[in-house]
Formats: structure tokens, sequence, C-alpha cells
């Protein structure tokens, strides 16, 4: 087939098919999508042809890219899988011009149209490769990267393509030398000195997508070498790109620039390659820590802060502490952007590194005070909220939180035994802020905003503090002394009505609950109304979910005290579980409440089984059809059925002493559920101690009866088998790790 009288003129086509006006625009894909049905082949081939012609306009080539990625692949496996099949039976002479239009316009001048025909190579090899019917595809690649009279922009396409087809398919579809070639030409992209900064990022994206093809050469300590000797050229690069922080990079915590993504590499780095990161990024720290211009110092302690989580504690035990000092002062430095990364540096310090098991504990009796009174005094950067309309700028704003996120990590990691006091006087502190904030006079939106955002970092810190005092029972009594007021406080600060305190508060009261235990009961009548508002918010879905889990909470510190509450809170749970609108992420949770409320309540539970149990058997259904090759979906699946055991197990636990008969007509569907689970070779750990936990329920409960439900079953012993060798290989392991430690 010529292109003279293959190709059909379809630019009109694409060009109308985005226009505004709706009768042409339907009109125009009713042709388009004619065309297609009638005629794949020329209809392919037209648009590699639109896409492939530098003269044709950027938003009808645009188009025809989007339309053949779409005639290549798609989400649902059965659609897929059918477009598959199209392209195979498609003539090979034609399918062989497609791809020489696609290889041709890789080089095109017009950036967009390259990377789109990137795009498409990569879905036509992940269809061909493994079928062993583009073995010319990676040799015409890597012509590109070694002929030295190539553009760098063809360079460039060529390593996007190259990315995104190892992207697409198995590194066990190619043959090593293959793999070899690709991996060689994508370090060689990042090293050359003759290749600008747009074609060495090209080949770093490149090589991320290649990692899985490196296997075999990472297990060649001389190849794995050679790859890594990325990395004495690649950190200075990073380096580089702390320094080009922008003016307001404060003012939104989703932007996302040049500094922030420098940052995040080099700690990607610093994982993989451990303490050889630390003399590659030193120098520079101490280069810059102390010079005049703020951009220069903020980048330094960026570095610093990036790498904390990679090399062992022995490596970087001599810089925390000779630079500990050095950090604390540096949050009264001049300059917000300063302040904000040393405060975020600090956190990660003692986030990662505190750890009195292992020997190096960062904060000590000698620093702690010294501690607390720089974090505390950085807290007061923003003004009095109760004397002042205007809370504090986006830049103050940032730094007050991250030294909130701060002061919670030093409370997590201090010895409660030795530092009681000063956290008992940090208390009335916090909540002291928290009573301001509920008085300051709201003049606009943008003040509700900032008044809610500090009322949750307060929030937060109390939430903290309650889980520190109320986990020993020395200091147990200083949260009951001031359960009330901290309850009158968030009952405040819920009438406040900001979605972000709700989740915030939510949180702080499920800790004070646990703590205060049956007491908790006298705050329901006036704390319900906001419990339920949180259960019904199904367009904030993070504060359902948070308020399914304080239902838990509340669960286990009032038992059958509940009950009152059980069947608002139920139609609620329920009307949850039915909504087409609220987020999947919040209905495991839902599941496992319900195991929470029947624990409470015992046999009260009966009522709610005929509502429960169908929604179980549905979810569990819902589990046997997730795609197991998406990798969120699966997930997503490994908490639902974690959940519904644990539904199951609270029910049977619930029901143990009086109704057990109860559950005998269920028996055989959860089985049936677990036998589908000890199929699945992907399960999580995790659902695999679910559900041996409430095999144990099942049998424990139905007692005698339990032959009944057995019968005719034997994957149990199995199951039973496989899980008891592997709670003994996991407790080796630790026994191994404990030694080493």
């Amino acid at each position: 087939f010529g292109e003279e009288n293959m190709a059909t003129e379809i630019t009109p086509f694409l060009l109308s098919a985005q226009s505004p006006d709706a009768n042409i625009r339907t009109a125009a894909e009713a042709s388009l999508k004619q065309y297609q049905e009638q005629n794949l082949p020329a209809f392919l081939y037209s648009l590699s042809v639109e896409l492939s012609k530098d003269d044709k306009p950027i938003e009808s080539r645009r188009l025809a890219g989007i339309v053949l990625k779409n005639s290549l692949d798609a989400k649902d496996a059965v659609r897929k899988e059918q477009l598959i099949q199209q392209w195979v039976a498609i003539d090979a002479s034609v399918k062989l011009q497609i791809k020489e239009l696609l290889l041709r316009t890789v080089g095109s001048v017009v950036a967009e149209a390259g990377h789109t025909a990137a795009q498409v190579i990569a879905k036509i090899a992940s269809i061909e490769i493994p079928r062993k019917e583009w073995p010319e595809l990676i040799g015409s690649l890597l012509t590109n990267m070694t002929q030295p009279d190539r553009p760098a922009s063809l360079k460039k396409s060529t390593l996007e393509t190259l990315g995104f087809v190892c992207e697409e398919i198995s590194y066990q579809d190619l043959g090593q030398d293959e793999v070899n070639s690709v991996l060689t030409a994508v370090v060689q992209g990042m090293t050359l000195a003759d290749h600008g900064p747009e074609v060495r990022l090209a080949a770093t994206r490149a090589l991320y997508n290649a990692l899985d093809f490196a296997q075999t050469n990472f297990e060649n300590e001389m190849e794995r070498n050679y790859i890594m000797k990325a990395l004495s050229s690649l950190v200075p690069m990073l380096l580089e790109t702390l320094l080009k922080q922008e003016e307001d990079q404060d003012q939104d915590d989703d932007i996302w620039n040049l500094s922030m993504a420098g940052g995040t590499c080099l700690g990607l780095v610093a994982k993989t390659v451990g303490d050889a990161i630390v003399p590659l990024i030193m120098p520079f720290v101490e280069a810059n820590i102390t010079k005049p211009d703020w951009r220069s110092r903020e980048a330094a302690t960026f570095a610093f802060g990036s790498i904390l989580d990679g090399p062992s504690v022995e490596k970087l035990t001599p810089l925390v502490n000779g630079g500990l000092e050095f950090l604390l002062n540096a949050m009264s430095d001049a300059n917000s952007h300063v302040k904000d990364t040393t405060a975020w540096t600090l956190s990660r310090i003692f986030e990662i590194l505190h750890s009195p098991a292992t020997g190096f504990s960062v904060i000590s009796n000698s620093n702690l005070t010294r501690i607390m009174s720089v974090l505390l005094e950085s807290i007061k950067d923003a003004p009095n909220v109760a004397a002042k309309p205007v809370l504090t700028d986006a830049n103050d704003s940032r730094l007050v939180a991250s030294a909130y996120e701060t002061l919670n990590e030093v409370v997590r990691c201090v010895n409660i035994a030795e530092t009681s006091q000063i956290i008992a006087q940090l208390l009335p502190v916090i909540m002291n802020k928290l009573g301001l904030t509920v008085e300051m006079q709201i003049i606009s939106s943008d003040d509700r905003e900032k008044q809610g955002d500090l009322q949750a970092l307060l929030c937060g810190v109390l939430q903290v503090i309650i889980q520190k005092l109320s986990a020993a029972d020395d200091t147990k009594h200083i949260i009951l002394q001031v359960a009330d007021q901290m309850m009158v406080l968030f009952l405040r600060v819920f009438a406040c009505r900001s979605s972000t305190v709700h989740e915030e508060a939510m949180l702080a009261i499920g800790a004070l609950a646990y703590a205060t235990g049956a007491e908790f009961g006298k705050y329901m009548q006036e704390f319900y109304k906001y419990l339920e508002m949180g259960l019904q918010n199904f367009e904030e879905y993070q504060v359902c979910s948070i308020s399914v889990g304080v239902v838990g909470d509340i669960c286990r510190a009032l038992d059958d005290k509940i009950l009152p509450y059980c069947d608002q809170i139920m139609t609620n749970l329920l009307n949850d579980l039915s909504s087409g609108i609220l987020h999947r992420s919040v209905k495991p949770p839902i599941f496992s409440c319900f195991g929470d409320i029947a624990l409470a309540i015992g046999e009260h539970f009966e009522k709610y089984l005929p509502y429960a149990m169908p929604m179980m058997q549905g979810a569990s259904e819902v589990c046997a059809q997730i795609d197991s090759d998406d990798e969120e979906m699966l997930d997503y699946g490994n908490q639902l059925r974690r959940s519904i055991f644990e539904a199951y197990s609270g029910i049977l636990q619930g029901f143990k002493n009086s109704k057990a008969e109860l559950m005998l007509p269920h028996a055989g569907h959860l089985l049936q559920f677990i036998e589908v689970v000890f199929r699945d070779k992907q399960r999580d750990e995790s659902v695999t101690k679910a559900a041996v936990a409430v095999m144990g329920d099942l049998a424990d409960t139905l007692g005698p009866n339990m032959k009944i439900a057995f019968k005719d079953k034997s994957f149990y012993v199995d199951f039973l088998g496989e899980s008891v060798f592997s709670l003994m290989m996991t407790s080796s392991r630790k026994l191994l790790l404990g030694h080493r430690v």
C-alpha cells in the first residue's frame, strides 16, 4: 500500500472533532468512528500520517496521537484484549508502514509530536515484542543514540521512547544483549559531556523505567559499579537544582518545582546508595550553610535533610551530633524559607534517627529543654490570634506548620518517664492557644482558612500529647484531669465548621476516648451530632473515614454503653456502604467498624445481622473480581479482605457466649471466602493473619457445630500449615535481625 492510495485526508475531521460547536463536533466524531469501523488499517495509517507531518496543525496531530493510543490500549482488560487482537489481525505490510512513520515522527521538530509518537511506539511494542514481531525496534532506537551526527532533540525523544518501551514490556521479552545495549545507551545519555541537560534528564527518566531490566546487570558487581558511576555526575546536578528555589514556593504545599523535585530525587538516591551519598553532599552543605545568600543556606539545609533516610546511623551520628545546635540556632534565621526547611530537617532527624533501641538518641535530658524552648519560640512567630484578625502570611504559616510537626516528633520520641513534667507543662500552653483560635475575629474566607489550619495543627499536637501521657499509668491522670476542658475545646472547634479541623479534632477525640474509657460516655450526647456529620460527609471522604475510625475508638472505650447510639450509627454506616459517591477507601474501615460494634454490644448485634451480612458477602465477591495487574486495586483488595475478616471476627466473638447459633448459616460463605483467599498467592501477610484469626474465632464460637461447617473442607489444613511455617520464618528473620543489631 502506498501513502497516495492508503491515507485519507482526515485533518478537517480531527479539527472539527474539537470544535466548541456541539453539532460540528458530533458530526466529525461520527465520521471518524465510521471510518474506523469500516476500514481500521486505513484509519490507523491515516492517523499515523497525520501525526508524522510537521506541516499539519498541532491540534489535529495531538488528537491523531490520542486516538492512535486509544486504538491500541484500554484500562478494561476485556476491551484491551479486543484491541490487541484487532492490531494483530492487520496486514503486516500496513503495520510496518505505520511503525516506520512513528519512528520517523520521534525526530519531529515539534516536541509534542515526538513525545506522542514515543508513547504510541511503546503501546505497539507491548503487543509485538512479547510475540517477537518487532525485533528491529531496539536496534533502530539505539542507532539514534550511537550516531554522532544525530541532533540532541532526536536523542532526547529516543531516550523518552526507550523509557516508555521499558515501562510497557518485561525485561524477559528482550535478549540479554539488547538489555545491555539499552542500559549502556541510557547511562551514556546521562553522563556524556556533549549531552545537554534535557538529554540527561530524559536519560535519567529512562533509567528509572529501565531499572527492572538491570536485574541481571546489578547481580554482576562490575556492571553494577559501572551503572552506579551515574552517581558522581548525578549528585552535583541534583544539588544544583536545590539552588533554584522560587520566592513564593511556600505559598502552596501542592506546588512541585525544580528544587523540590531535586530534593526528592536526592532522597531516593540516598536510599539506593546509602553511605556513599554522604561524601558527595557534605562539601556542598559545608560550603553553603553559612553564606549570606538565603538560597545557599536553604539549599544546604534541604540537602542534608533529604539524605537522612539512607545512610547508616553510624555514618550520620557524628554529623547530627555536630550539627544539631547549628540547626537549632537556624530556627531564628532572618529568612522564613531557611527557618521552614530547618524545622523540616529537625523533624526528619527526630523521626528517622532518634532510636534509643539501636543505641542512638538525638534527644537527651541534656538537650530536651533547649529543643522544646526553640520550638515553642518558633510557634510564637504567629501573631496573637485573639488580637489580630489576620493570622500570618503564607511563609510564616508554613514555618509554624513545620515547627508544630517537629514538636510532634519530639513528643513521640521522648522517654515519658524522664520528661513527663515537661510534656505536662506543654499541655496547657497548647490548650490555651487552641482556645484563642476560637475567639478570633473572622473577616474573610482567607481568615477562616488560616484559623482552620492553625486549629488543625494544635489539635494534632494535643492528639500526640494525649497518646503519649495516657500510654503510661503514672501519667494517665494528667489527661483525665483536663479531659473535660479538652472536650469543650474540641466541641468549640467543631462549631467552626472547617473540614480540615474536623479531621484533626476527630483524631484527637479518638485518642481522648481511648484514654478516658467508660468516662467518655458523658460527652456522647453533645458530641454525637458532630460524629454523625462526619459519617455523612461523602464529599470529604477523609473526614468520613476518620469518623468511622473514631466510632471504633468509642466502642472500645464504652463497650455496651454505646448501645443507645447504635441504631443511628449502623444506619449511617450502611448508607455509606450503599453510596455510589463515597470514595471506595472508606469501605474497608466500615467493615472493621462492624466488628468493633458487635464486639462492644455482643448479642444485641443480632438486629443488625440481616443488613450487615449481605453487605459483607457482597464485598467478598467484589474482592474476587479485582484486577491483579493493577497494583493500586490489589492493595485495595487486600484492605477490603482484611476488614471483612475483622468484621466476622468481631461478630463471632460478640455472639460467642449467648447466640453462637446465629452464625451457623453464614459459616459456609465465610469458609468459601477464606478458601478463595488461600488460593490467591498475591495476598498480603496481614490478610493471611486475619483469615487464620477468623478461622479460630469460627471454631471457638461454633464449638461442636464446627464439624458441620468444616465438613468436606480440606484447604484449611494446608492453609494453617503454610501460615505456621510463614510465622516461623518471620520470627527467625526477626531473631537474626535482633542478633545483628
